[in-house]
């Protein structure tokens, strides 16, 4: 493991993600391809662990990706990527979803700890590596990677190919997290590359990144239920990904609204 990215997994309490360096000409995107609603506020200890509901899944994709380009798909499957999560809370009560317009306001916003707390209101698995599929398990929600010609198809849906193949894709799956303490919040995804440490000696910069839209957390007495699992979560661990825990047909534990 490269030096200081020790450091990284296994981060002490800090008032604020790691300095931002977002590289303004990369190739890397980050999609929320599914947005965390809900959460039941867990206690201190590990015991009582509430996952964040449904758990977020992150895609990433590329500028002007060739799914025949070797080079391509060896980028996807590349282990040395890693997404790391950061909770800040939603101090301003707003809805809206604007990560780049947002991202420099809450650079100094608390990041995972309650102020006056050194216990991190976040738990789980807040770094993970890459999941690599051959084939997309739900392409109708598939995003279409970005191109150099056209910018506006970064965030569109598109159906399936009519050719009826699946385009391969690389996710990063945050299946524990549980959040401590009810409130408003979002979650920062930052898409590093431990291999540029190890390749260069320098530090890591933060390639790509997004924010989740707000979710809330509440307290054990108001929360709404378990939703079912989606498609692609379903899918996911159909193709592998064991650590998802699936739900549905009303299988889901707790009260629904």
């Amino acid at each position: 493991m490269p030096s200081g990215f020790e450091r990284l997994l296994h981060h002490s309490p800090t008032p604020s993600p790691p300095p931002r360096r977002v590289s303004t000409t990369s190739r890397y995107h980050l999609h929320i391809r599914q947005q965390p609603i809900a959460a039941r506020a867990c206690g201190a200890g590990d015991r009582d662990r509430r996952p964040v509901d449904p758990p977020p899944i992150i895609q990433m994709l590329l500028t002007d990706f060739d799914a025949q380009a070797s080079d391509d798909i060896d980028i996807l499957q590349d282990p040395r990527f890693t997404v790391g999560c950061f909770l800040v809370p939603e101090t301003r009560g707003s809805f809206s979803s604007d990560a780049d317009g947002d991202s420099a306001l809450r650079e100094d916003r608390v990041g995972g700890t309650a102020p006056g707390q050194s216990t991190p209101l976040l738990s789980g698995k807040a770094f993970v590596s890459p999941f690599f599929v051959d084939e997309d398990p739900d392409p109708t929600t598939a995003p279409n990677h970005p191109s150099s010609f056209d910018h506006t198809s970064d965030r569109r849906m598109h159906p399936a190919p009519a050719n009826g193949l699946k385009p391969p894709a690389a996710f990063f799956i945050f299946s524990d997290l549980s959040v401590r303490t009810a409130g408003l919040y979002r979650l920062q995804f930052r898409l590093m590359n431990w291999g540029h440490v190890e390749d260069t000696g320098q530090s890591m910069p933060i390639i790509a990144e997004a924010w989740s839209d707000p979710f809330r957390v509440y307290p054990a007495k108001d929360f709404p239920g378990m939703r079912d699992s989606s498609t692609l979560t379903e899918g996911l661990k159909e193709l592998g990904f064991v650590e998802l825990k699936t739900r549905g047909k009303g299988k889901g534990k707790g009260r629904r609204r």
